[in-house]
């Protein structure tokens, strides 16, 4: 969401998390992140690979039914005849579709979120029910 890095935006960077403000950001095929107060290159380089983060608190409110894959780690996954199937632990992204890593007591499972798949997503009791394809288990 590249409202969640406009200019006068606050971003966690790096691993301590340090709070910096965006300058300015370009997005395409090659995109450029300028922060206030990294006018060098040496100091640019330093942070070449560091991980830029927006507190979920703070991030641009997403279309309703739309969620941060931060939102969605830790939901309960239940099949549709109400069988518990663990809890989400990561979203995968992928080219066509995002993809849920789903533990619980039966192993791990890799759930497409597709709307054949997941039927229903309960953000407030943090519970989503899922219709799994044959051959998913």
């Amino acid at each position: 969401m590249l409202q969640n890095l406009a200019p006068g935006r606050r971003v966690l960077v790096g691993r301590d998390r340090t709070p910096m403000q965006v300058e300015a950001f370009r997005g395409g095929r090659r995109p450029r992140l300028k922060l206030r107060g990294v006018d060098t290159r040496d100091a640019a380089a330093a942070l070449r690979g560091a991980h830029v983060r927006v507190p979920l608190n703070q991030a641009a409110p997403l279309a309703e039914g739309r969620y941060y894959a931060a939102e969605l780690v830790g939901v309960r996954v239940a099949a549709v005849d109400g069988e518990a199937l663990g809890t989400v632990r990561e979203v995968l992204v992928t080219g066509s579709n995002d993809v849920y890593v789903v533990r619980g007591a039966g192993g791990e499972l890799l759930i497409p979120a597709i709307a054949d798949v997941v039927q229903a997503f309960d953000a407030e009791r943090r519970v989503m029910t899922v219709d799994l394809l044959p051959g998913m288990r």
